[in-house]
């Protein structure tokens, strides 16, 4: 095969040789990453919005709960104090206070707790939110950009390959360099070397069948007979000189 030729400096404003073909498979590309990240951003946002909807069903239901526990403490008060047995009992009536408070404190903490977790999961369901969307147009940047890297590699040797073929109509059969490391259609590129290389020794061996025809017609015609046939080698070699 080829050696690998001379490091070639890709600068930037260079890496859109071919606009039209670069930018119509990056935005393919492109396409496909919008469409995978707006799935993937609408799961991931219905997973959370499900969470957070939980958690506030599970605020809610604490504040029922604590509602319930002190209505139920309020009528079990009232029968303690009504009944006539233990309504007079000042320490049964002290000491059910006393648990009942103490209970309710504990509804009331674990409701509040309820109720910071809940907001703290809205928050970082809006931050969530904000970074997702980050990611994602990162991500989608990230395609663009590797699309048109991706596609310079090829679009490179096309390049180069399509103004060899324009200077082989013109008559130019020099080899044309060498790809730059990284680039794609290396066989290709070496096989249309190949190509241009035969048409040069092609044309380069019928020069010299010119060169022999000239020098065997020089003794038996004059320079007037002979300055087409040497006007055609002159300009088959300066194709092959230029």
């Amino acid at each position: 095969g080829r050696a690998p030729g001379p490091r070639h400096q890709r600068r930037l404003r260079n890496y859109l040789l071919d606009r039209r073909f670069q930018l119509k498979y990056s935005g393919f590309l492109v396409g496909i990453a919008v469409l995978l990240s707006v799935a993937l951003g609408a799961v991931l946002w219905r997973t959370s919005t499900r969470l957070l909807a939980q958690s506030e069903e599970l605020v809610a239901l604490g504040s029922a709960v604590v509602a319930e526990g002190r209505k139920v403490s309020q009528v079990v008060e009232m029968n303690i104090v009504k009944d006539p047995e233990y309504g007079q009992d000042a320490e049964l009536l002290a000491a059910f206070r006393a648990g009942d408070s103490q209970y309710t404190q504990q509804l009331e903490a674990r409701q509040l707790e309820l109720a910071r977790q809940a907001t703290a999961l809205r928050a970082q369901h809006v931050t969530a939110a904000y970074v997702l969307a980050g990611a994602l147009l990162v991500f989608v940047l990230f395609v663009a950009l590797a699309g048109i890297v991706v596609t310079h590699k090829v679009a490179g040797p096309l390049f180069k390959m399509r103004r060899q073929i324009l200077e082989v109509a013109e008559g130019r059969l020099q080899p044309g360099g060498r790809l730059r490391r990284g680039d794609e259609l290396v066989e290709f590129f070496e096989v249309f070397e190949q190509m241009v290389a035969r048409l040069r020794e092609r044309q380069e061996q019928e020069v010299a069948a010119l060169d022999a025809c000239l020098e065997q017609l020089a003794p038996s015609l004059d320079d007037a007979a002979l300055a087409p046939l040497r006007q055609v080698r002159e300009q088959m070699r300066a194709a092959l000189d230029r």
